[in-house]
């Protein structure tokens, strides 16, 4: 996991928390060796995470840093934790990684056994080998990302119960929201120090000023043209944003973004005219919906299309998508791009190589029709617009690798290394996704006959393509996976014609 493109605490920030978890780091005589952090969304416990890991790299203390993503598959998944871990502890340690070599070469099916029996091996064990004096230290952030709340059950038992058999010298750092499910397994645990972040403290409030004082001052020296006064936009006005926010540094982040756009002060007026809502969610709602409205497109029905068709995309996709792939896949036309679109929303939405949202709290305040309110904002987490957009990006890589995969469709020889072979970006998503997308969706009616039509003729074809993608090992359990959907949906139809 790259931990490179996230961005930590802003320097001189957080000094207190920070300061509260390297003390607990460093205290030998402390009877927790779990300190989890929990808070609200957009309290900054992905920042902190990032800080700390990036201060306990330099001191050569870190042994691994996981950073769960609901948007990206193989961020998210429970049974990948324990071998993930183990491969980055090895790593970072020569006599770890020596002990787990060995362990994997005595029994080589140990990373496809339960993840009770990894973490018994590939963690307990090497770690306990040997008296360290230092500290190693585990960071895993954003724990409510890791997949459902069913599938991260037995994830949460080992971290529970089992983690409290490490060594004191082994300790982890768990950051997440309060979710009811981390909450019941963490809360009172003699081994685990849970601390809740405090998002009303004037600490916290004179973090948000310094963070607005630095944005506001990189926005006065690129829009120097504009002769933005000295000190813009004052010191009132910077409180007045601070109070804004509600605790919340996303807000602020967001509220930055926003700002910085052709005419600072038009926008800044934007957000101090629009809704003051009480609570921290309320406060995040009034800033989407200001940032939303302030596109002023809503009248116009190919952007509203457009809008729904992209974000739609980008919220079920399993893995973030580059803006040429979203182009592909929507068949949008080529006089209006999806970046077309995504250009107008660049506060909410990340636009790298990839296309994402910028903060998981816009994911939810569009898929709570009591929070976004207006109907082309809108997309139902649960039900018939969620299924809906799987159902059409399924018959979308269906469609896509129909129009490409073919027998030998890289021409490869004996001579020629598969490793140099590659398919273009919405082909491979296609490949590796198709199955999921449909498999989510409850009526199979509608892409049935598409489907068998498509096994029929591409099912060996998409054999190869998963091998030149190197993921040969997935197919079998894919296809278990989408035979067992089959039946229950061709169950689902018979039933209804019956009645």
């Amino acid at each position: 996991m790259d931990a490179s493109r996230r961005t930590g605490c802003l320097q001189g920030t957080r000094r207190d928390v920070l300061k509260i978890i390297l003390d607990w780091v460093h205290d030998p005589h402390s009877q927790q060796n779990i300190l989890w952090l929990h808070g609200l969304a957009g309290s900054g416990k992905s920042a902190l995470s990032t800080t700390i890991a990036s201060i306990l790299g330099s001191s050569g203390q870190l042994g691994a840093f996981l950073f769960f993503d609901r948007d990206v598959t193989d961020r998210s998944d429970p049974t990948a934790v324990i071998r993930t871990l183990a491969h980055q502890l090895g790593s970072s340690s020569p006599r770890i990684g020596a002990t787990l070599r060995a362990v994997v070469e005595r029994n080589s099916n140990i990373l496809a056994s339960s993840i009770h029996l990894q973490f018994q091996k590939l963690l307990l064990d090497p770690l306990s080998i040997g008296n360290p004096t230092a500290p190693i230290v585990i960071v895993l952030d954003a724990l409510d990302e890791c997949g459902t709340a069913d599938e991260r059950e037995t994830l949460l038992e080992i971290l529970a119960n089992d983690f409290r058999n490490l060594p004191y010298h082994v300790r982890t750092i768990i950051t997440s929201r309060s979710d009811i499910g981390i909450c019941n397994a963490f809360e009172s645990q003699y081994h685990i120090l849970a601390f809740e972040l405090d998002i009303t403290s004037s600490a916290n409030s004179d973090d948000i000023l310094s963070f607005f004082r630095y944005r506001m001052s990189l926005i006065r020296n690129k829009k120097r043209h504009m002769r933005l006064e000295m000190g813009w936009p004052g010191e009132d006005v910077l409180h007045t944003l601070v109070q804004r926010a509600s605790g919340l540094f996303v807000w602020a982040s967001t509220a930055s973004g926003f700002i910085n756009a052709h005419d600072p002060k038009r926008r800044l007026d934007l957000v101090l005219r629009g809704d003051v809502a009480s609570g921290a969610e309320g406060a995040l709602d009034a800033l989407y919906k200001t940032a939303l409205e302030s596109i002023g497109l809503w009248d116009d029905e190919d952007f509203v299309s457009d809008f729904r068709a992209i974000i739609g995309m980008i919220l079920v996709a399993r893995q973030p998508l580059s803006s040429s792939a979203i182009d592909a896949l929507l068949l949008l036309p080529e006089h209006r791009p999806s970046m077309h679109t995504i250009s107008l929303l660049r506060c909410v939405l990340q636009q790298d190589r990839t296309v994402r949202v910028l903060h998981p709290s816009f994911a939810d305040f569009l898929m709570t029709q009591e929070r976004c309110g207006r109907d082309f904002w809108s997309f139902d987490r649960y039900t018939y617009h969620r299924y809906t957009y799987h159902r059409y990006l399924a018959i979308r890589c269906m469609d896509c690798m129909d129009a490409v995969l073919q027998r030998n469709m890289c021409n490869m020889t004996l001579t020629v290394d598969q490793a140099n072979e590659k398919l273009s970006e919405e082909v491979s998503y296609s490949c590796l996704f198709w199955i999921d997308h449909i498999c989510v969706t409850k009526d199979g009616s509608p892409i049935m006959d598409r489907l068998r039509d498509f096994l029929y003729r591409h099912l060996l074809h998409w054999f190869e393509a998963m091998s030149i993608l190197k993921r040969s090992r997935n197919t079998i359990p894919l296809l278990d996976e989408l035979r067992d959907w089959m039946s229950v949906s061709q169950s689902c139809v018979v039933g209804h014609h019956v009645v």
